[in-house]
């Protein structure tokens, strides 16, 4: 009996460690994406050189994932440091109809000035998230109102737009560690990171 529990145990580890490295996906860019800022003018991922981009996609009417996701963003670029500045943050909104203009830039402010949230046309913000593998539908709760099914994962694009990498959202420190551990891969000089040793 003990040794099927063990058994049992081990195919239950074995599974969720499946499970999260299938959570982490390369993708290779073959264009870059062209999306809005809050404001009306016309972004392109080629817009930010020396920067690596941040992405997550979400909403401004989202109850919980999308700020919890934008804190723990945040908080992992804090535990960083300096190391920060080699990356941009981005927020694209999949409700294009309701987060635009000076309530947009507000939202995003709120969890880091350097927060940039994006917007455009509905075929614009679905291309931008095709390519990085993101799924979103608008499901109806009545009176007219609806709430916007999405994933829940970060999107990081190289230096060089061709390469990114999406993993799922987690704590502020396994975040930073993931951060930390794609800015040394693509050749960053980590001296100035706080507490280095911590993420290795």
């Amino acid at each position: 009996m003990q040794l099927r529990v063990l058994v049992l145990l081990f195919a239950l580890l074995a599974t969720s460690v499946t499970v999260a490295q299938g959570q982490e996906k390369r993708i290779a860019l073959e264009h870059p994406f062209v999306l809005t800022d809050a404001d009306g003018k016309t972004v392109s991922s080629d817009n930010f050189p020396g920067k690596f981009l941040l992405i997550y996609f979400g909403y401004t009417h989202c109850a919980d994932q999308c700020p919890t996701a934008l804190s723990a963003m945040a908080e992992a670029l804090a535990e960083i440091g300096p190391a920060a500045d080699y990356i941009q943050p981005l927020f694209v909104t999949v409700d294009p109809e309701r987060d635009h203009g000076a309530a947009f830039n507000e939202f995003t402010a709120a969890f880091d000035k350097r927060l940039v949230g994006l917007t455009g046309s509905q075929e614009q913000i679905a291309a931008a998230a095709e390519t990085l593998g993101i799924e979103y539908r608008k499901v109806l709760a009545g009176n007219e109102d609806y709430v916007i099914d999405h994933s829940s994962v970060l999107s990081l694009i190289g230096l060089d737009r061709r390469n990114a990498v999406s993993f799922a959202f987690a704590e502020p420190y396994m975040m930073a560690a993931k951060l930390i551990d794609e800015l040394g891969r693509n050749g960053v000089a980590l001296r100035d990171v706080n507490n280095l040793r911590a993420y290795r």
